[in-house]
């Protein structure tokens, strides 16, 4: 560009009205362009699996969270945080791994001659969801941007990021009880989901370090009435006794407010919304019938 004279608006970097009126990108550690070159598909999974029936129940939860990864999707990309290209390049890898990995563990369940069960009718409180995020929704998010703007973004990677890692502690909890072929697909499960806690997490952490609007946005998105680890949408009958079951020991209650304070350490009051939902699913949780013989529940 020596000696060119270049277009008004333009400077040597290349940039056209580029000024501190408009936000650069805001970039973390985490390689997206690296994670999405490198998108992994089908996990394969032999057919001589055995899995108890109780272990099957909880990860039927975990499959149905899975499968809800469109809904969080469609929130965000909606809203103020469509505008983000980072994040939206992230999202769309992240959605093809998500597919498959809800794909995986409906192929254990199969192999183990493990019917999936219904989540049950669904409820008004997930129609009047689905009128919000297709109707009202697109017409209140220019406001909600021009009153926000970016600072939205903040809430909705506080959110991803306490859900993917609850689901991550989850998948590892029931690792101890499974072996073989079955313990192989949960195990490679669990471990791609580590690149996707990992983008969350560190979004979250740059964007509620640089400003008071964006920690406090972060904050409000992890209050009631949402909660992790609940499938979005739809009433699921299941739910209390699978997550009483999958975190029932003292130590998965620990390593699931590591995961929480890890994206929350610098919010206020230090919320633990994953914790505070296992634990009322807890205390509400009846042990099922056995049959006669059987060392488990259904």
């Amino acid at each position: 560009m020596t000696g060119r004279t270049l277009p008004p608006g333009y400077r040597p970097d290349g940039h056209l009205h580029l000024d501190d009126s408009i936000s650069p990108v805001l970039v973390t550690d985490v390689d997206v362009t690296k994670y999405a070159e490198n998108a992994r598909g089908r996990i394969a999974v032999a057919d001589d699996v055995a899995i108890d029936g109780r272990t099957a129940r909880d990860l039927a939860y975990l499959w149905r969270l899975e499968t809800a990864a469109l809904h969080d999707m469609r929130a965000m990309l909606i809203s103020w945080t469509g505008s983000e290209p980072r994040v939206t390049a992230f999202l769309a890898t992240w959605a093809y791994e998500r597919y498959w990995l809800a794909r995986a563990l409906r192929d254990l369940l199969d192999a183990a001659d493990r019917p999936l069960q219904p989540p049950g009718p669904r409820p008004l409180s997930a129609r009047a969801r689905d009128v919000y995020l297709d109707r009202l929704l697109p017409l209140a998010s220019p406001l909600l941007g021009q009153l926000a703007g970016e600072a939205l973004t903040a809430g909705h990677m506080a959110r991803m990021a306490v859900l993917e890692g609850a689901q991550q502690v989850a998948l590892e909890t029931l690792r101890p009880r499974l072996a073989g072929e079955a313990r192989d697909v949960v195990d490679e499960v669990a471990r791609r989901r580590t690149d996707i806690v990992a983008f969350f997490r560190a979004e979250t952490a740059a964007r509620v370090a640089r400003s008071t609007a964006e920690r406090a946005l972060a904050w409000a998105y992890l209050q009631p009435p949402w909660r992790p680890l609940r499938t979005v949408g739809m009433r699921d009958a299941l739910e209390v006794q699978a997550l009483g079951s999958i975190f029932d020991d003292p130590a998965s209650l620990v390593a699931l407010a590591a995961s929480d304070t890890a994206v929350t350490a610098a919010l206020p009051g230090r919320p633990t919304p994953s914790v505070t939902l296992v634990r009322r699913a807890r205390r509400r949780r009846r042990p099922l019938p056995t049959r006669p013989g059987s060392t488990h529940g259904v």
